[in-house]
């Protein structure tokens, strides 16, 4: 008797919750309710959680260039904040409500209970949606690049999402064959009141119809999904499906303003961190000082990654090109690293490295082109011209930066010329395009090389350019899986601030032959049709049992 009481009370306490939650019903919940309303908001609701589930995976795939973000909201805000971190806890905040909304409505099919959605979570869905739109929309203006990332990235995830569709539509199958059956039995239920009373037969033809479309819809709905699922992986063509022989070698790397996650960028420290994570070129930016003397800076300003704000408080927003040489070194390019923490990889550093972080100072052009040529090292660097035409060097910027090259000792052959630095290439450099052109017109142009945005080439592109022997680097690869990816399509290397990562791994993150992924999808399809043949078979008992127990008494007691 106790035992049965304990799990009364159970019940009871798990309806309090699953309807408290969900409808705000903490002590009893409504048994007349509208049904057309109920499944609209029960749509909306599942529109919401997919739209949501694709968002929250959209700002897991654009990881690779959150620090993108936050320099161009920092350009127009000019204020550092890690937004990507702000909207990646937004969106799982968001994710994790309507999630719990799911199981909650779930929960309520499961045990049988009216689904009755309170106002404040109507309200609450709506705001959710809403926020996810306009982040999609700002996305899409102001980063529309990033769009052929989220592309890129479900190719190579489609095995894994197909897997995880087919778990999902497995365990829906137990609430989908209930309804069936409670749909069914339902049905049998109405034509029988209909044939006892003509009076009741126009009023119950409503209800009847409602069931017929529970009973035969949903089903053949389902159906359609599952068996679009079990096939679909005859339309998937991810990269690392591939035979281990056909495997190239791990892409060479280029320092994406050296190592800048393990020290300031564009700072002679950074670039000796990528000389010990085994990269093959110095990759940065070279603007002109206003008394003509080349160095590194990407941003417009020093605001970012100075301490200009205190040695030159009025000119923080000052072009940098508008400073002498003199000037700028007084600069100090650390210790906004340490403060600021870009890449949250701070704490790895030593002691000894933190403080020779926090001495840094902007670096010139000549510093560079030695360090390359002590360590026999590429260089490749985008030359940004002064903003202003009245800048002293503004036309003799090209002419400067070849003269610094040609007066350092470093090989000329070393040298990779972005063709947007001059319109001429000097004798000896190597020539790089950063645009894709027709194989057979670099071939004619004798050029040998390309460097393009990952997302701007696709992985036809990149076999038709590695079958007419033309290298291939493509920028920025920050994550393991981008990396992975592209060393599946035989990329020759890639530009990255992360180094030190990619140093470490030896084969991707994962790739399979295609001979194991067609075992592994036949066998899994298979696992799938047993259990929901199974959940069939359990409920069809099941209900058998419910209307033997119930008996004729209770159809009768029914109708009257």
């Amino acid at each position: 008797m106790m035992e049965r009481l304990t799990m009364l009370q159970s019940k009871k306490l798990c309806l309090a919750c699953v309807t408290g939650i969900y409808g705000c019903q903490w002590r009893k919940y409504r048994t007349q309710l509208n049904k057309k309303s109920t499944c609209i908001w029960c749509l909306i609701l599942c529109c919401a959680f997919g739209i949501s589930a694709f968002w929250f995976y959209c700002w897991w795939a654009l990881r690779n260039d959150y620090s993108n973000l936050n320099e161009h909201l920092f350009a127009k805000m000019h204020r550092w904040l890690d937004w990507s971190v702000i909207l990646l806890i937004l969106t799982a905040i968001i994710f994790s409500y309507l999630l719990l909304l799911m199981i909650l409505s779930l929960c309520h099919f499961a045990l049988q209970i009216p689904l009755y959605l309170h106002w404040i979570n109507k309200v609450a869905i709506l705001i959710c949606v809403l926020l996810i739109l306009i982040l999609m929309i700002v996305i899409r203006i102001k980063w529309k690049e990033e769009w052929d990332t989220i592309s890129l990235s479900i190719q190579v995830t489609a095995p894994f999402l197909h897997l995880g569709a087919i778990v999902a539509v497995t365990i829906m199958a137990w609430f989908v064959i209930d309804q069936f059956f409670q749909s069914k039995r339902n049905l049998m239920l109405t034509g029988l009141v209909s044939q006892t009373s003509r009076k009741l037969a126009g009023k119950k033809r409503k209800k009847q119809l409602e069931q017929t479309v529970l009973q035969v819809i949903i089903p053949m709905f389902y159906l359609g999904v599952v068996i679009i699922l079990y096939f679909i992986p005859l339309a998937i063509s991810s990269p690392c499906i591939i035979e281990r022989e056909d495997l190239a070698p791990r892409p060479a790397m280029m320092g994406h303003r050296g190592a800048p996650m393990l020290a300031p960028e564009n700072t002679l420290m950074s670039f000796e961190e990528t000389v010990k994570c085994e990269a093959t070129t110095f990759e940065s930016d070279v603007q002109i000082s206003f008394d003509g003397v080349p160095f590194l800076m990407h941003d417009s300003t020093f605001e970012r990654t100075t301490d200009i704000a205190d040695v030159f408080p009025k000119r923080a927003r000052s072009s940098v090109s508008s400073f002498t040489w003199a000037e700028i070194q007084k600069l100090n390019a650390g210790k906004w690293f340490l403060k600021q923490d870009p890449y949250r990889t701070v704490r790895l550093l030593s002691e000894e490295s933190q403080k020779n972080a926090s001495n840094q100072h902007v670096c010139s052009l000549a510093q560079l082109l030695a360090l390359a040529a002590k360590n026999k090292r590429h260089v490749i660097f985008d030359l940004r011209l002064p903003k202003n035409t009245s800048h002293p060097y503004y036309y003799a910027s090209h002419k400067i930066v070849v003269e610094t090259i040609l007066n350092s000792s470093i090989d000329h052959n070393l040298i990779l010329w972005l063709p947007n630095n001059t319109n001429s290439t000097p004798k000896d450099f190597q020539k790089i395009v950063g645009e894709k052109l027709d194989p057979d017109a670099l071939q004619r142009q004798n050029i040998h090389n390309i460097n393009i945005r990952y997302s701007d080439i696709n992985f036809m592109e990149i076999r038709n350019y590695a079958e007419k022997n033309i290298s291939i680097n493509l920028y920025v690869v920050n994550e393991r899986w981008l990396f992975s990816t592209l060393w599946c399509v035989k990329v020759n290397s890639v530009t990255t601030n992360a180094c030190h990562i990619f140093k470490n791994m030896h084969e991707p993150i994962w790739h399979i032959t295609p001979g194991t992924y067609k075992a592994i999808w036949i066998t899994v399809d298979l696992v799938s049709f047993l259990l929901i043949v199974l959940i069939y078979v359990l409920h069809r008992s099941r209900h058998r049992k419910i209307q033997v127990g119930r008996g004729e008494e209770n159809i009768e007691d029914t109708i009257l």
